[in-house]
């Protein structure tokens, strides 16, 4: 298997390159934050959603000068967040990474840098569309478990001031309504403040970057996601790309729960 193996004196993560560029562990005071391979593509590890997050209605994907059709094979009947999660991805050394796309995205490739330094993962992920003129934006999708060995389930800090109305088959109408209680499994905009998850007793995970959007998926009995977007799902349809749409930066900050 191709791993990259990062540490520090509080952290030890490991990449999966083989499996989509994808944290495949990251390991804090012993306990392991990351849902291990499931054999389901889309429901282990932390992985990058390029060059699209989230899912887009029916897989049709608005280009600047006619309509493509992607595949949805994961979850039909739309296409889901991207290729970056199953393709392999190339060694660039100390933490960089990187991959290209094909068929209609080809001429497109994307490349992630990541740093581990003391408590802290700093995470980089950038689209480089080269000749390829589709329009793209970028996500990170976080599998977390709700608890830890019988401990207490966790408690998630999140609170935005408005959420994406969706339809009944989970695709977004572009209409931002308040946002909910939850549970979730919805695209928030204009948090309060970052996302921070809290294991009592065991350890809390900050999770903050300047992208405008979050997913956040709370409907599993055993695992849930915070996920950082720099448009949201449909973004196209929805004519939602604005701003830097082709980078994407999170700092992640581990801190141990008394």
């Amino acid at each position: 298997m191709l791993i990259q193996k990062l540490s520090s004196t509080e952290l030890q993560v490991e990449i999966d390159l083989e499996h989509g560029g994808r944290f495949s562990s990251i390991k804090f005071q012993g306990h392991e934050f990351v849902i291990p391979n499931n054999q389901r593509v889309l429901h282990w590890g932390w992985y990058p959603m390029v060059p699209w997050a989230g899912r887009i209605n029916k897989g049709e994907y608005l280009g600047h000068n006619s309509e493509i059709k992607l595949p949805t094979d994961l979850m039909p009947p739309h296409a889901i967040h991207g290729f970056g999660h199953s393709q392999v991805w190339q060694n660039d050394g100390d933490g960089r990474s990187s991959c290209t796309f094909t068929d209609h995205f080809n001429g497109a490739s994307a490349k992630q840098e990541i740093q581990v330094v003391d408590n802290q993962i700093f995470y980089n992920l950038r689209y480089l569309p080269g000749t390829c003129e589709l329009p793209a934006w970028l996500g990170l999708h976080t599998w977390l478990p709700w608890s830890f060995d019988g401990n207490s389930k966790a408690t998630i800090n999140f609170e935005a001031d408005y959420m994406l109305e969706q339809s009944s088959d989970g695709i977004p109408t572009g209409n931002l309504i308040p946002a909910s209680d939850g549970p979730w499994d919805d695209t928030f905009v204009d948090l309060v403040q970052a996302p921070k998850i809290i294991w009592p007793g065991v350890a809390s995970l900050e999770i903050s970057s300047p992208a405008s959007w979050w997913t956040c998926y709370t409907k599993d009995p055993n695992t849930f996601c915070v996920e950082p977007l720099n448009a949201p799902p449909d973004a196209v349809r929805l004519n939602r790309l604005v701003g830097n749409t082709h980078n994407l930066d999170v700092i992640f900050t581990f801190n141990q729960e008394p």
